[in-house]
């Protein structure tokens, strides 16, 4: 029988555990497609803690890590995105298997409800250095199943890091202070669970579990969750369809009039953007996506003020009908909630 082929999207691909998760993956023989995502640079200081070589250093990390895991793989499929998964449109994260090695809990939180929507597995890991802990959290989306914020009380919401579309920010993902060696133990049993789901060896309830270990005192547990049904997410799929247009050449105005109102989850639309290094401005509809850069200086541009649109009809985007959608932001690849609360993925045509 021919073993099934398998695609996985790692999120927070170039970091402690990230990096060393990822060789591991290169060699599962079910695996032949793996997307990467990750917007930083390697720097000095990572060369103690994860698993790259000083001529990394200065280069994205998606892509000296997919020129690794060719290396050891020439067949498998690896797509670099440089950009943060909050920026990531949304249908090139429909997959088999969603890998989260992120720090930040707001970005965490954006991937337990994202595998819902796209109705995907997803993995999640974790590491403490100041006690030495690593931790695998295994969950399968679905209205009766748990997901991560059905464990988060109120003081868990309070610590959820928080941008604004003016570009600041408070709360800074906290730091885990992790070894090279804590953070390859999280990612090789990581990568142990993750064999496990894409071979079908953890359904159901099994699949949505815990395993923690204490480092240093030797102590390994497995715990498993249950759905709280005070949980402050819905815990709803999404159902999908193909939308087959190209955003270069599609019209805003043809857009609204074949599906009603367009709207991005996590973002909005706003009328002008400002770079906080130029100063330079731009007066246009555009969707606030952090992919924007100053043409000028290289900056994110942030929005200028007020005003912003969650969702775009015929009135609101008056005056910029003939704009492409491409020209205010939307991507390929970019799923679309259209006023109907249809939902529709943007491919080509």
């Amino acid at each position: 029988m021919q073993m099934k082929t398998q695609s996985v999207v790692v999120a927070g691909a170039g970091g402690n555990t990230g990096s060393h998760l990822l060789p591991h993956l290169a060699r599962m023989a079910n695996v032949a497609q793996i997307a990467l995502i990750d917007p930083d640079l390697y720097e000095e200081s990572n060369v103690a803690v994860q698993n790259i070589d000083r001529q990394d250093i200065g280069k994205p990390k998606v892509e000296a890590q997919a020129e690794k895991l060719r290396k050891i793989n020439p067949r498998l499929g690896v797509t670099a995105l440089q950009e943060r998964i909050e920026d990531v449109p949304l249908g090139l994260m429909r997959c088999d298997l969603l890998v989260s090695c992120l720090d930040s809990r707001a970005s965490r939180q954006f991937v337990n409800q994202i595998a819902t929507r796209l109705n995907i597995q997803w993995i999640d890991c974790g590491v403490l250095g100041s006690q030495n802990l690593a931790r695998v959290n295994t969950y399968t989306p679905g209205l009766d199943a748990p997901c991560l914020e059905c464990s988060w009380s109120p003081d868990d919401y309070a610590q959820i890091e928080q941008e604004y579309l003016c570009g600041a920010g408070s709360g800074a993902a906290f730091p885990t202070m992790a070894s090279s060696a804590l953070g390859a133990l999280a990612a090789s049993l990581m990568a142990l669970e993750i064999a496990k789901l894409l071979f079908g060896e953890l359904t159901g309830s099994a699949a949505t579990r815990q395993v923690l270990i204490d480092a240093q005192n030797h102590i390994m547990r497995t715990t498993t969750s249950r759905r709280n049904p005070d949980c402050r997410f819905d815990h709803q799929a999404w159902d999908i369809q193909a939308w087959r247009r190209q955003p270069e050449s599609t019209t805003v105005e043809t857009a609204l009039k074949e599906l009603g109102s367009l709207q991005i989850e996590g973002h909005r639309f706003v009328h002008a953007l400002i770079c906080p290094g130029c100063q330079r401005q731009e007066q246009s509809l555009r969707l606030n996506r952090p992919l924007v850069r100053c043409p000028a200086c290289g900056k994110r541009m942030v929005s200028a003020g007020f005003g912003s649109l969650e969702s775009l009809n015929m009135e609101s985007a008056r005056g910029y009908y003939d704009l492409t959608l491409a020209q205010i932001g939307l991507r390929e690849g970019d799923i679309i909630s259209s006023g109907s609360n249809e939902h529709w993925q943007m491919e080509a045509a």
